[in-house]
């Protein structure tokens, strides 16, 4: 056996030996009294706290971090699968809401203040269009008994022919006017005469250019007013006698305008008896 020197020596007094590989049992046996020391090398108490404290961070630093993932992942994932509908609206705090029961106090409530009246809005009617122009199917009907041909006055596109009835023993003179086509404006006169032709009946010497109806619209068919017109001959006839009921048409504005009084303009005539 080999004596090693560095052990402390043992406290008992006995002879500190080290024990090597190569050592048998039986040599430590032979001496009763020899103490074995086996020099054992342990890590220092400080290290095996340090390492510790270390190794339990690290526990908490990963167990941190799992939290913290799984967290993450759970919001995304709710995130992602919550529909943009559901979402709930932010809850509003009812604590300054006043309430609407008024509080019980000694004094009565003040009485709200008195509702103030409507306000009056003052708008400006619009003003009314011109009314719409009538159809001819809504134009009145010619009560005249028209039977007399059409015939050409002189005025471009233009037709006229004399009408007349007698009707309570009332007898009316008139004339009905169209264009062969497109638009345009006339002035038409009527007058009545006697059978020969000579005499003027109605309206006499006062209207020298009989009864006169201007700017009259003219078209093929009544487009927007009547394309007719008639008046009651108001002196006394005699029954059985016949009667011409003239008319002479112009253009509108045309200052030539037919001399009733004259023998020699007789117009377009019809011939009505009276009964």
């Amino acid at each position: 056996m080999t004596e090693n020197p560095d052990s402390p020596p043992d406290g008992s007094g006995s002879p500190s030996f080290t024990a090597t590989s190569t050592d048998q049992a039986r040599t430590y046996q032979a001496s009763r009294d020899q103490t074995i020391n086996e020099h054992h090398h342990y890590t220092p108490r400080d290290s095996l706290r340090t390492g510790m404290a270390w190794s339990l961070a690290g526990v908490t630093v990963l167990t941190l971090g799992a939290f913290v993932g799984v967290d993450l992942w759970q919001r995304h994932t709710a995130a992602d699968t919550t529909p943009v509908g559901d979402a709930k609206a932010p809850a509003f705090s009812t604590a300054s809401t006043p309430s609407a029961t008024p509080k019980q106090s000694g004094t009565a409530p003040e009485s709200p203040p008195p509702a103030r009246p409507p306000v009056q809005r003052h708008s400006t009617a619009p003003t009314a269009g011109p009314a719409p122009s009538a159809s001819a199917s809504a134009l009145p009907a010619n009560p005249n008994s028209c039977t007399s041909k059409w015939s050409d006055p002189g005025v471009a596109r233009v037709q006229v022919r004399p009408c007349g009835r007698v009707e309570n023993g009332h007898l009316y003179a008139g004339a009905e006017w169209r264009t062969t086509s497109s638009h345009a404006l006339v002035d038409v006169y009527i007058w009545l005469e006697d059978a020969k032709g000579t005499t003027v009946v109605y309206p006499g010497k006062t209207m020298e250019y009989g009864m006169p109806y201007f700017n009259m619209a003219a078209w093929p068919e009544p487009k927007i007013h009547q394309q007719w017109k008639e008046f009651e001959v108001g002196p006394v006839l005699e029954h059985g006698e016949l009667y011409q009921v003239c008319v002479e048409v112009r253009e509108h504005g045309d200052t030539d305008k037919p001399n009733i009084s004259s023998p020699a303009v007789k117009g377009f005539q019809y011939g009505i008896p009276y009964t």
